[in-house]
């Protein structure tokens, strides 16, 4: 009940800091009101907070990165000015390397390579076994089940979270349905950039995506050759029979002919794409997000 206790570190003894105890000891801990913690790697060592109930419409949102390259740029320009997955209740940044993204911030790792061809009739990254592979991740780690709603969004997006909890705010009746509620965010159909689920709807996924799987290799006599977004937004929604309710809102980009895309301007929850950290930050401050530069 102390309000000093903020987090605790349970493992044996560290011989160069023998001032921690005996082997195998409890510490508890505190920091500054109003900051948080980071993963810091450690053997042997497990830490955390005292569990508290998250605030209602809490949010645990994600995203995957290539190990090189302009995303690892733009994850550390976010978190550095708090925002996209950093100013959500929890976050974790996935890769098939561990990099520290930005001080303290360590990806987890998934069993792929990243790499995918591109075809299909929409002429897309066929990145479907990528992403199945990432949600496995994400769901053995569990944080979804703490958390009201899931968003998973790509580097290059522009994403706003409290933008986002304005709009699940209204959906609450939604969420609480069994199965669960997603959210489409496009005329074309759910395109990946931002992708936002209630925990109900996660965890339905986790029970069913292997029918989707068998599902629709049947269907199409083998793998459809479909993005992970046009897999789940089939899944959820023909198979498992997920709520899927249109928020035009949420993305605005150019696959989806939003035609004022590029001055991030129209209040939308996410701008896609801006591959480019200048792009990115002219984007968040034409939002009114950040201060513009001096």
């Amino acid at each position: 009940q102390d309000p000093k206790c903020r987090a605790w570190v349970w493992g044996p003894v560290d011989a160069t800091q023998p001032a921690l105890g005996p082997p195998r000891s409890c510490w508890l801990k505190t920091f500054e009101p109003g900051t948080g913690l980071t993963r810091i790697a450690r053997t042997g060592l497990t830490s955390g907070e005292p569990f508290r109930r998250a605030p209602q419409d809490s949010m645990f949102c994600f995203s995957l990165t290539q190990p090189t390259g302009y995303e690892l740029g733009l994850l550390s320009l976010q978190h550095q000015e708090r925002t996209g997955i950093f100013g959500c209740d929890e976050y974790a940044v996935y890769s098939n390397k561990v990099i520290e993204v930005a001080p303290a911030v360590i990806t987890a790792v998934v069993s792929t390579d990243l790499k995918c061809d591109t075809g299909g009739e929409f002429k897309t990254a066929l990145n479907t076994d990528i992403f199945m592979a990432v949600w496995t991740k994400v769901i053995q780690g569990g944080r979804y089940r703490y958390n009201d709603w899931t968003a998973k969004v790509d580097p290059d997006s522009v994403f706003f979270p409290q933008r986002l909890l304005s709009v699940v705010s209204v959906y609450h009746a939604d969420a609480s349905e069994p199965r669960g509620v997603y959210l489409n965010n496009c005329k074309f159909g759910l395109h990946g950039p931002l992708e936002v689920f209630s925990k109900f709807a996660v965890s339905t996924w986790a029970a069913g995506s292997a029918k989707c799987v068998q599902h629709f290799d049947t269907l199409c006599s083998g793998p459809c050759l479909w993005g992970e977004d046009m897999f789940i937004d089939q899944c959820l929604e023909k198979v498992l029979l997920v709520k899927r309710l249109n928020v035009w809102s949420l993305l605005s980009e150019a696959h989806c002919d939003s035609p004022d895309w590029q001055e991030c301007k129209s209040g939308a929850v996410a701008f896609h794409p801006f591959k480019h950290e200048d792009e990115y930050r002219t984007c968040m401050e034409n939002a009114g997000v950040i201060a513009v530069a001096p």
